[in-house]
């Protein structure tokens, strides 16, 4: 296998290669199955043609449209000699090839008149339904259903053994490429046998023999010919299928290509799940806007989280916090956003003196203990320089014994003791403190102060993970996009149905930064307005959590949410969730809930 082989079948597109005449050359797994191309079916039929007395069940969705061009006059093959059919009526039938004696029945109506069309009968002793709806065609023979997706037309054919009324034949995706539409059958054309695994040999053949349509044929002749460079992103029409494809021009020493690389996807699966995504954001947006705060200045910060029970809790309290003069330690795994928050509550609080932010792990703690507290010569730290205001510590697990010895007293007694001049000075300053660490374990093994901790985690907001707020990541990934195109001044653009489901379904290690950093670099790299998977950049997955797991996660989920609903009224949720009061506290302990 070429290495070009490799490269195509480990792509998420569908594609195919032809060289300068059209012959196809390389052509992948998925556009096989995009066509019809390869059989998934679990049964079987062998070759052959349509003989007198057959019994023919059909279905078209457009008279004329993606059937094999069935006519009017095609229809009389089984009986049917209705003059009000016109192309672009729906029809099902069931009828007798070639065999007057047998009378048809049918049921047919105008494209204006309806999507919905079904026939049930018994023929010739054998019980069989046969429907159009929603975007499926079903035809039913026994216990036995043939189903066929589609989106804008498509066309169904059963074929019963005249003798022995056992199915001979039935369509399934690929038959525009097989040339087994219902027309060709009713026009005598013969069909290929089917089996499980099967696949179409199209390599050394020309594409227009399995990839008809007219638009899309005249860009693939210009773009050989020279006359086009390319095309991107055009949307075909191709053997009855909406499509999206682009046509590339393989490079060689002369004017024209050597010829062309072909990759498509299809339109309906691209505009439903998009469709999809967007309802579930519209969903989760009227979920938060029932659970915002009637306080209108929460809004300064809401747009930073979503309604996730777990995030609308955390929300909620850290407002509250906010409305004190307390200090306030916000815990969370790196990239939870603990940063981002502490900075929209210093907006909302009351305090309006300045805002400094210092990193404490940016540099040595003797120069972070100068930053902070000064360094005796003159030059004033930050809680001084912060007087009225608030000073945010980031990653407080950093500071030096000493350095946390006077940041408890600036908490508790508002001032600083320098011990260069031996004298206190008035430190009139809140404290906002992050931390990815866990305090309690630091405190037990003597790397953090007890009374520190104490005086801190008293008011301590902890943010969740991402992966225990999986609702979330939908509103989450919406308000990214728009600050990541308005940071760029880019175009809007969208996630493909793929990349969207991508996204959902990936665990987050790094969380809201991760999930920041992926949606950046794929808004940036991609070339048209929708995102394809190729686009979303993501870490090795973390290995897939077992049923116990699973089970744990779910029941500290629901004890989190049942809390939240009773506005942390213990003894409410207790009645809720029908527990008994020392089970549910165990559980609290052994899941960390408070």
């Amino acid at each position: 296998m070429s290495i070009l082989q490799d490269v195509m079948d480990a792509s998420s597109h569908a594609m195919f290669t032809m060289d300068r005449s059209g012959i196809v050359t390389h052509i992948n797994r998925r556009a096989k199955e995009q066509f019809g191309l390869f059989n998934h079916s679990t049964e079987s039929h062998a070759a052959g043609r349509l003989v007198i007395g057959d019994v023919v069940i059909l279905i078209s969705t457009y008279l004329g449209g993606d059937d094999g061009e069935l006519t009017v006059q095609d229809l009389r093959r089984i009986g049917i000699h209705e003059h009000r059919l016109r192309g672009g009526d729906k029809i099902i039938a069931v009828g007798v090839y070639a065999d007057p004696a047998f009378k048809p029945v049918y049921k047919f109506m105008r494209r204006s008149e309806g999507e919905q069309l079904q026939l049930d009968t018994v023929y010739q002793g054998v019980p069989i339904h046969a429907s159009i709806r929603a975007g499926v065609v079903t035809v039913q023979v026994r216990e036995h259903s043939y189903s066929l997706n589609y989106f804008r037309s498509i066309g169904q054919m059963v074929i019963l053994d005249g003798a022995t009324k056992n199915v001979k034949f039935w369509e399934e995706n690929g038959y525009s490429a097989r040339k087994e539409g219902i027309g060709n059958l009713l026009r005598g054309a013969p069909y290929g046998a089917k089996s499980p695994e099967t696949e179409v040999d199209v390599v050394g053949y020309h594409f227009r023999e399995f990839f008809e349509g007219q638009r899309f044929e005249k860009h693939v002749r210009q773009v050989l010919n020279g006359e086009r460079e390319r095309c991107e992103r055009e949307e075909y029409d191709i053997n009855g299928f909406a499509l999206t494809a682009s046509i590339l021009p393989i490079s060689s020493e002369s004017a024209r290509p050597a010829g062309v690389i072909v990759k498509f996807r299809n339109i309906a699966d691209i505009r439903a799940t998009i469709m999809e995504r967007n309802d579930a954001i519209e969903s989760i947006e009227r979920q938060y806007r029932r659970a915002e705060s009637t306080v209108a200045t929460e809004n300064a910060f809401a747009s930073l989280l979503s309604s996730g029970t777990a995030m609308t809790k955390a929300r909620e309290y850290a407002y509250r916090l906010a409305q004190r003069d307390c200090p306030i330690l916000i815990t969370g795994e790196h990239g939870t956003g603990k940063t981002n928050l502490a900075k929209s509550l210093q907006q909302i609080q009351k305090r309006q003196g300045p805002f400094l932010s210092v990193d404490c792990t940016a540099c040595s703690s003797e120069q972070v203990d100068r930053i902070l507290f000064g360094d005796g010569k003159g030059k004033d730290g930050a809680f001084i320089r912060a007087d009225g205001g608030t000073v945010l510590l980031d990653a407080i697990e950093e500071l030096s014994p000493s350095a946390q010895l006077r940041l408890l007293e600036v908490i508790q007694n508002q001032h600083i003791y320098l011990t260069e001049t031996d004298e206190y000075i008035a430190a009139n300053v809140r404290v906002f403190a992050t931390t990815a660490c866990d305090l309690k374990k630091a405190v037990a093994e003597n790397r953090f102060r007890a009374d520190l901790y104490y005086r801190l985690s008293a008011f301590q907001v902890e943010l969740p993970p991402l992966r225990s707020c999986r609702g979330d990541i939908p509103f989450l990934i919406n308000n990214l996009m728009e600050e990541i195109r308005q940071k760029h001044n880019m175009p809007e653009k969208y996630l493909s149905g793929e990349a969207f489901s991508r996204l959902l379904s990936y665990n987050w290690p790094g969380n809201i930064r991760e999930l920041e950093n992926v949606l950046e670099r794929a808004v940036t790299l991609s070339e048209g307005d929708l995102i394809y998977l190729e686009y979303v950049r993501l870490e090795e997955e973390v290995p897939a959590l077992t049923m116990r797991e699973q089970l744990r996660d779910a029941e500290k989920r629901i004890l989190q949410q049942t809390l939240a609903q009773c506005d942390g009224d213990k003894n409410r949720a207790i009645a809720v969730l029908h527990m008994s009061r020392s089970s549910f506290y165990d559980k609290c302990k052994e899941y960390g809930i408070k």
